[in-house]
């Protein structure tokens, strides 16, 4: 059977329920050669993963990873990058704003929900966030968990949408920028999960940004669109990636860790990329 590989996974990094423990061990279970942790604007889950790698020895291969959050044309979209440096200056430091506007943003929601008499308060979103990046499905379970909704399909719908957009504070980087900065960070960049997204001008509009290639494989993809996305890749010469978007929870994007995969091959292709893109990097 061809190797496999899921390039889309969330831990409790971020807004997974399951540790990279958890998600290592699943990923050696299902008999997958390669995995990507890639939490939200954050890259702890994946350094987490790589000292579990260090003590367990376990058969598997992490790549670098994380899903960040960019801005196009006023909305946010969602890049993946992959093996990139974790340890980048000018990365770090981006990633640890987003870190600090996350919990200003996080603020707001709650002022906006209180003003709706829903009785909630930062320290209880801390408590269920722990260590991770802060997101809203963490206040999302904190509302059904007080009974203000039944699930967190229901949070969202009634509140998380609304608060979302009246609370909007940009502070992420434009999909430009972002692109550059992975890029000089020696990472691939690829769209996430483009579905119905983007009309067809703005995916060229995206590409000629920079991106090196698309998700073409994701559980909210239709068969159709999954044939459209590898068409486009292979036309413009774009990488193609895919995996579960794993969450762990039945509430938000729960798609078992590889049920959804992409080729191995995918992989080597991304890493050739991204190894001839690090040594014209000065100083590297």
């Amino acid at each position: 059977m061809a190797a496999k590989a899921d390039l889309h996974i969330h831990t409790t990094y971020s807004d997974g329920k399951k540790s990279p423990f958890e998600v290592l061990n699943l990923a050696v279970s299902k008999g997958l050669k390669a995995i990507s942790i890639t939490d939200h604007d954050t890259v702890k889950g994946y350094l987490n993963g790589v000292e579990i790698l260090k003590s367990e020895q376990l058969p598997i291969e992490l790549i670098t990873g994380a899903e960040f959050t960019a801005s196009f044309k006023g909305k946010d979209i969602h890049l993946l990058g992959y093996y990139f440096d974790p340890y980048h200056k000018e990365l770090s430091e981006y990633l640890t704003t987003c870190s600090v506007q996350r919990r200003r943003r996080m603020k707001s929601m709650i002022e906006w929900l209180n003003k709706k008499n829903i009785e909630v308060d930062f320290q209880e979103v801390l408590a269920i966030s722990k260590q991770a990046t802060l997101t809203r499905p963490h206040l999302a379970r904190l509302l059904v968990e007080k009974n203000y909704v039944a699930n967190q399909i229901e949070a969202f719908q009634r509140y998380l949408v609304i608060a979302h957009e009246e609370t909007h504070q940009p502070y992420f980087l434009d999909a430009s920028s972002l692109i550059a900065l992975v890029r000089r960070a020696g990472g691939a960049i690829i769209l996430a999960h483009p579905g119905k997204l983007f009309t067809q001008p703005e995916l060229e509009e995206i590409r000629m940004l920079g991106i090196d290639g698309v998700e073409c494989i994701h559980p909210s993809h239709t068969y159709q669109q999954h044939n459209y996305f590898v068409r486009w890749a292979k036309k413009n010469h774009l990488l193609q990636t895919g995996g579960s978007d794993y969450h762990g929870h039945l509430d938000f994007g729960y798609t078992p860790i590889g049920t959804v995969t992409t080729s191995y091959n995918n992989v080597i292709k991304i890493r050739a990329m991204t190894q001839q893109r690090r040594a014209l990097i000065p100083n590297n």
